[in-house]
């Protein structure tokens, strides 16, 4: 027996009043979303010393300079520094004494000449800081062996410091309000002896940024664990 083909059915028609139906469009095609991969964060370019301070410090002779080539001074900027700081502390120690002794001491009284006595003093000490400064900072300097760090500086006294790396045990990097306006940093070697201890002053920020770390990278080598 023939299965009959079903009737044809009209669509239902929309009642009267209700709006007509409208097919709904499928949503367009999106690709799908890539992998999440996090960023990574972006890589410093190497450290690359200023070569206008590579050599000897001025006064770097024998017993003061070690048998090494790698001499570097520090900045020279470290010479407007010292004659800030010796201005203000010239200015703190002599003007206002000189002034109490001029205008608060009888006129009667011998030792009221003591104040312009004092500050004719404070003005031959800042005039012998400030020209002192420039060559006090050409006399430091700082280099770095297999095993070791040499650093000399002084003009009347010359003084030479080798801190081993095997006996350090902090690395310290500072910058005083000064220092950080002139973009300068202190790096101060801490060692298991006090009287090992050494630090190299002035040095550019980035300079001694990297100075440190490599102090530690050859501390770490030499087994002081930094």
């Amino acid at each position: 027996m023939q299965s009959q083909p079903p009737e044809f059915m009209p669509p239902p028609r929309p009642q009267d009043g209700a709006p007509p139906t409208t097919p709904v469009a499928a949503p367009p095609y999106a690709p799908a979303a890539p992998p999440y991969e996090p960023q990574q964060p972006p890589v410093a370019p190497p450290f690359v010393p200023d070569p206008m301070l590579a050599g000897p410090p001025e006064g770097g002779v024998e017993p003061f300079a070690p048998p090494s080539e790698a001499w570097r001074r520090v900045s020279p900027k470290l010479t407007t520094v010292k004659r800030i700081s010796s201005s203000i502390w010239s200015f703190i120690v002599f003007v206002p004494a000189a002034l109490i002794l001029w205008f608060v001491v009888p006129p009667e009284e011998p030792v009221r000449w003591a104040g312009p006595a004092w500050l004719a003093l404070g003005v031959a000490w800042w005039v012998w800081r400030w020209f002192r400064a420039k060559r006090l900072v050409a006399s430091y300097g700082w280099a770095r062996r297999d095993k070791d760090l040499c650093i000399v500086g002084g003009l009347w006294f010359r003084n030479l410091e080798v801190v081993p790396f095997g006996r350090m045990q902090v690395v310290k990097v500072s910058s005083g309000p000064l220092l950080r306006a002139y973009g300068l940093a202190n790096v101060e070697l801490v060692t298991a002896a006090a009287a090992t201890n050494g630090i190299i002053p002035g040095l550019p920020a980035d300079e001694a940024k990297a100075l440190r770390d490599l102090i530690i990278e050859l501390s770490d080598a030499e087994g002081s664990g930094l």
